[in-house]
């Protein structure tokens, strides 16, 4: 079902009250079975939404981003597509500086080809894509960078955000946040992009281990915090050939979820246990193991504290 047809209803059960279908349709200029239709839809890809005798009601308030209000608190050009197959690769194939936030993806992806699942209004999605004059190879810690902007965003909103290496926001043990990283370039020139999902409130059927901004905080989301977490990350990535590697390393300390904790890491075959050491001048994380210290590089590796 396209954007243009379940994006209305939406639109008039974010008002938060209960609204029968009858005048739903009437508000929107479709039938009554029309809007049974895009209801059932809305709920088949996550919208909590109560159906009664009396009407249609969300069972929680989603966020609607408002573009012209986000513009007016941000420092690079920002569009909107209520539905994509996802904003990464159409950032990535544009190849221009650019922030696309999305409601819904259908092809969302998390790092290791996961899929990232979010019902429309229940997270905040959004890509944003820049030049930056390094190659590929002197790229290691910028979602480091990136991740810790991120924690730097919400530790001021008062939620204790912390990085979980390399790009995972968790708090009291659950994740909150993802990004994805995505480069093409050479050795002298590449093009970054950023993704970047948010969870706002619960989305049923996904990983028990996940928290949302409403399970910890009692901060109502915004369109101001969504331009304060665009800057941020914007600004991580285009400043990131200025850092030094120990600002990164006493920066990434202060957000850090691993270091002290035991953890075990697998690459591949391979199975590393020890305590997490914090990270070194590449980005790797150090692990302290009986053989000695291991260096992790980011990539196809999962990161399980223990």
């Amino acid at each position: 079902m396209k954007s243009s047809t379940w994006l209305p209803v939406l639109e008039q059960l974010a008002k938060g009250e209960l609204i029968s279908g009858s005048q739903l349709g009437a508000n929107i200029s479709v039938s009554r079975a029309a809007v049974w239709q895009r209801v059932e839809y809305l709920k088949s890809i996550g919208v909590d939404i109560h159906a009664s005798d009396l009407g249609y009601r969300l069972s929680h308030m989603v966020y609607l981003p408002d573009l012209l209000m986000i513009r007016d608190h941000v420092g690079i050009e920002v569009d909107l597509l209520p539905e994509v197959c996802s904003t990464n690769t159409l950032v990535l194939e544009s190849r221009a500086e650019r922030c696309l936030i999305s409601l819904y993806q259908n092809q969302g992806r998390g790092r290791r080809d996961r899929r990232w699942i979010a019902a429309p209004g229940n997270a905040l999605m959004f890509s944003i894509g820049t030049w930056l004059n390094c190659g590929i190879q002197d790229l290691a810690g910028l979602s480091i960078d990136v991740g810790i902007a991120i924690c730097q965003v919400l530790n001021g909103l008062g939620v204790n955000a912390c990085l979980k290496w390399p790009n995972d926001l968790w708090v009291h043990e659950r994740k909150l946040a993802g990004l994805l990283m995505e480069l093409q370039g050479d050795q002298d020139r590449t093009f970054v992009v950023i993704g970047i999902g948010l969870n706002l409130w619960p989305t049923s059927g996904v990983n028990a281990l996940t928290t949302s901004m409403v399970d910890v905080s009692d901060h109502v989301w915004t369109d101001q915090d969504t331009g304060s977490l665009i800057n941020a990350v914007y600004l991580a990535m285009n400043g990131y050939p200025s850092r030094t590697p120990a600002n990164r390393i006493e920066r990434y300390n202060a957000v850090s979820f691993l270091n002290g904790r035991e953890i075990n890491v697998i690459s591949g075959i391979k199975q590393i246990l020890g305590i997490a050491n914090g990270i070194d001048e590449f980005g790797r994380l150090c692990v302290l193991t009986h053989a000695g210290t291991e260096y992790v590089s980011a990539g196809d590796v999962s990161v399980r504290p223990r």
